[in-house]
């Protein structure tokens, strides 16, 4: 019997990258029209909403390419 060789999961690859890009360019390059934040307490928001982004992104590409690590 043969068993097919695993494959990633490409949708969440994909997302993955996505969200991990558009938050680093948005952080490196934000545009001019951007929500900016008005006190301390948005910008703590702003800024763990970002980092929990990127937390996500890394986790879509981390289990969209985990088949390729599993042993039989």
């Amino acid at each position: 019997m043969l068993t097919q060789p695993p494959k990633p999961i490409w949708w969440r690859v994909i997302v993955g990258l996505l969200l991990i890009f558009i938050e680093i360019k948005s952080r490196i390059d934000p545009a001019p029209n951007l929500l900016k934040a008005s006190n301390s307490g948005e910008q703590a928001a702003m800024n763990g909403t970002m980092v929990a982004l990127i937390i996500l992104g890394c986790w879509l590409v981390y289990s969209g390419v985990k088949p390729l690590w599993r042993k039989n």
